[in-house]
């Protein structure tokens, strides 16, 4: 059986793309969800996948860095479908899946060609992130940088946002317990200690 996993980052991206990729090499069970780059464990729809998947199944992604954010996550998933004897495919990686015959070597180039990749990758956003601090930086020593914008703030861009961030407010105020207010609001924990430093309420 052939089982997909498609992953966006944000929730404003489209699944529709990589569905249809599915569905064109006859994938008949699909798992989705939209999330950012967060860690495997984090992952809840990719775990679902990996327990769903039974010896013999083949696992269809778009690519790589769906099922790992860095070469020791893309390792050890694929560590963990060669250990339950299924299949990997993934879409814009063809090479992966090209029948040589011998059904061991074939794991092994894979599995090489894997970590060559995973270890690019992850240098590739390592050193992306490296320009990314000092792009900040430079910007910061000339009086540029303003910082990323609060998502829940009494100036939010969305009326939703500035009506969560009031209602937190409120509850703090109320004093109510910090986990409390988190699971009601559907904000992190982090988010309504940051508003309560915000203002001075200890």
């Amino acid at each position: 059986m052939k089982v997909g996993y498609a992953r966006v980052s944000t929730t404003d991206q489209n699944l529709d793309r990589q569905i249809e990729e599915f569905k064109k090499v006859g994938v008949e069970k699909i798992f989705q969800e939209k999330l950012s780059g967060k860690s495997m464990t984090e992952r809840k729809e990719l775990q679902n996948a990996l327990h769903f998947l039974r010896e013999k199944d083949t696992l269809v992604i778009e690519s790589l860095e769906r099922i790992g954010r860095n070469y020791d996550e893309i390792i050890s998933t694929v560590q963990q479908l060669d250990q339950k004897n299924i299949g990997l495919v993934v879409l814009n990686m063809p090479i992966l899946s090209q029948d040589i015959g011998d059904p061991n070597l074939q794991k092994l180039i894979r599995n090489m060609i894997i970590q060559v990749l995973s270890w690019a990758a992850q240098n590739d956003r390592e050193e992306s992130k490296r320009k990314q601090r000092q792009g900040i930086e430079i910007a910061k020593r000339k009086g540029h940088y303003k910082g990323r914008p609060v998502k829940y703030s009494a100036n939010a861009k969305d009326p939703r946002d500035r009506m969560t961030y009031q209602v937190i407010v409120n509850k703090l105020k109320k004093e109510e317990p910090i986990k409390k207010i988190a699971e009601e609001t559907g904000v992190t924990r982090d988010t309504v200690y940051r508003i309560k430093r915000e203002i001075y309420i200890c």
